[in-house]
């Protein structure tokens, strides 16, 4: 099946705009919620409007085991990766395939000009505007992280 056309189509073309999001204060337990009521396995987390993390379905789980009775109550700030890869809206649809493997991320966060969150790029959202071996290399640059 040929991909949707992919020409001229940027990131904010694709993504998810405004996303949910919980603060560096939010429980994992809020967060989780989020996760199940937006059907999504990742929340940016934001500090005065701005991303400074992100918050996955994989970061909860692993903290599983290290935090798990305290883990519904725990800041989300705890356990959250830090730091966030982001893109502008502008963004074409081929470096946003690339920095998905140049990055290693299986999500990059949308910002404007001024650091706030727009929206949210996942693979799903640009997999009907590639072909299957790119997003194939894309995953596997990932998943064979060092």
């Amino acid at each position: 099946m040929t991909a949707p056309s992919r020409a001229k189509r940027t990131a904010a073309d694709v993504m998810t705009p405004d996303p949910r999001t919980c603060s560096i204060f939010s429980t994992v337990l809020e967060a989780v919620l989020l996760f199940r009521d937006a059907d999504c396995g990742a929340v940016p987390v934001i500090e005065e409007g701005k991303p400074v993390g992100i918050l996955t379905d994989r970061d909860v789980a692993l903290a599983l085991a290290e935090y798990e009775e305290q883990l519904p109550s725990l800041p989300v700030s705890k356990i959250m990766t830090q730091g966030v890869f982001a893109i502008a809206p502008e963004t074409d649809i081929d470096t946003v395939v690339s920095q998905f493997g140049d990055r290693r991320v299986r999500r990059l966060l949308v910002v404007g000009p001024d650091d706030r969150l727009l929206g949210i790029v996942s693979w799903a959202d640009i997999a009907p505007y590639v072909p299957d071996r790119e997003v194939g290399e894309a995953v596997t640059e990932v998943v064979e992280q060092p």
